[in-house]
């Protein structure tokens, strides 16, 4: 038996990364959460890679946030002052900067930190059954390393009640409050998750990855800094070898 915390599997262009903890819910810790960061770099880094879908075991639980049983050996509450570079800041970087679009598959609950994750990727799909929680403040906590990311997609008011009462929201209230961008039954959520892969591979890689860095590179800029970036990346896109392709197919 394999004691790692973190699978990967490419197959047909798609890498699946799955947090492999079914029974103690999937948490995070020090240890997975470095698996998570070599299991996603190496998807960034393979180029037959084209998509990548974020996943944990089971059907009870996406992920449970932080390993509150880790303590000192692993555990996300606590650090280093002197070492700048929190272990979850780390992955959430590297998931903001990769050039593979990310697609959440929510299969249960994603409380604390698995919440931040939700909110990391590019799209999600959830289950119906699946709840999401920030229930940090229920035990004398606050939810800090998650908050950059779930700010970006969280409108505000929303995003402080979620944090300042610990309460769970449904997957509705998710799709409703634009957290995932669908929900499905249980067992339709592996042909939703297939569907959104097999039209991310149909369409141009570079266009893909230039669109998404650009994406990301934007969002903190005034408006004047993003209409300068965007007439540079235009005509860097203009020239990839798809685009060629593209045109000449056009006037074909």
């Amino acid at each position: 038996m394999s004691d790692k915390n973190v699978l990967l599997e490419i197959s047909d262009g798609v890498a699946k990364i799955t947090i492999d903890n079914a029974k103690k819910r999937n948490p995070l810790n020090v240890p997975t959460v470095g698996e998570l960061i070599e299991a996603f770099e190496t998807a960034q880094n393979d180029d037959k890679v084209l998509v990548i879908v974020l996943t944990g075991a089971g059907d009870r639980a996406f992920c449970a946030g932080g390993d509150l049983k880790a303590g000192k050996d692993g555990g996300p509450f606590t650090g280093d002052i002197s070492q700048p570079g929190h272990f979850v800041i780390r992955l959430f970087t590297l998931m903001e900067t990769c050039n593979k679009p990310i697609i959440g598959r929510i299969n249960g609950h994603a409380m604390g930190g698995g919440a931040g994750l939700v909110c990391a990727c590019d799209i999600a799909v959830m289950s119906n059954t699946a709840r999401i929680a920030t229930p940090e403040v229920k035990i004398g906590l606050f939810p800090m390393m998650i908050m950059p990311q779930m700010m970006r997609v969280i409108p505000r008011r929303r995003l402080l009640e979620m944090y300042i009462t610990g309460e769970p929201w449904s997957a509705e209230q998710a799709l409703e409050y634009g957290i995932v961008n669908y929900v499905t039954e249980p067992d339709a959520l592996d042909a939703k998750v297939a569907e959104l892969t097999d039209l991310i591979t149909a369409r141009s890689p570079s266009a893909v990855r230039l669109g998404k860095y650009s994406y990301h590179a934007m969002q903190d800029m005034t408006i004047e800094q993003q209409f300068r970036f965007a007439e540079t990346m235009l005509p860097r896109i203009a020239t990839t070898e798809d685009a060629r392709e593209g045109f000449s197919a056009f006037l074909e």
